[in-house]
């Protein structure tokens, strides 16, 4: 955990790596990416702490054949490794290939298609971060 970090550099953080996943989806496939420009605030494990958690949807052009297992193949060999990132690939319960990168400082970033199969969905959960009391934890951010 780094306690110097803030709530907006924790949301910085998170919404920058999304624009990066993001943007390791083909190019010719993509109508548009839609980037949430608030989040939640979840508790980490500590008392007091706490992570942005926020979402990025990668639009699909229509008809296009959205190659799930090259994605998350590409962000693994992106990440897994650099930068103190580790990448888990799985298939998601109605059986796409799906992505989980996780930092060395505790953010992690799920990338799945999502079931309706016309976007890609970028959850981020940034870094733990202590919050000041003068911030409440249930307004969005």
């Amino acid at each position: 955990m780094h306690e110097e970090v803030t709530i907006n550099e924790a949301k910085t953080i998170a919404q920058g790596m999304e624009k990066t996943l993001a943007g390791l989806v083909p190019a010719e496939q993509v109508a548009s990416i839609d980037q949430n420009p608030t989040g939640a605030l979840m508790s980490c494990s500590k008392v007091g702490e706490y992570l942005w958690s926020g979402q990025t949807k990668v639009k699909l052009n229509p008809g296009v054949t959205y190659d799930g297992e090259a994605v998350t193949q590409k962000i693994a060999s992106e990440y897994n490794g650099r930068d103190s990132y580790t990448t888990e690939t799985d298939l998601t319960p109605d059986g796409q290939p799906s992505a989980h990168v996780l930092g060395g400082n505790g953010e992690g970033y799920l990338v799945a298609l999502s079931v309706d199969e016309t976007f890609v969905q970028i959850l981020s959960f940034s870094p733990c971060f202590v919050l000041t009391e003068d911030v409440s934890p249930s307004r969005p951010y």
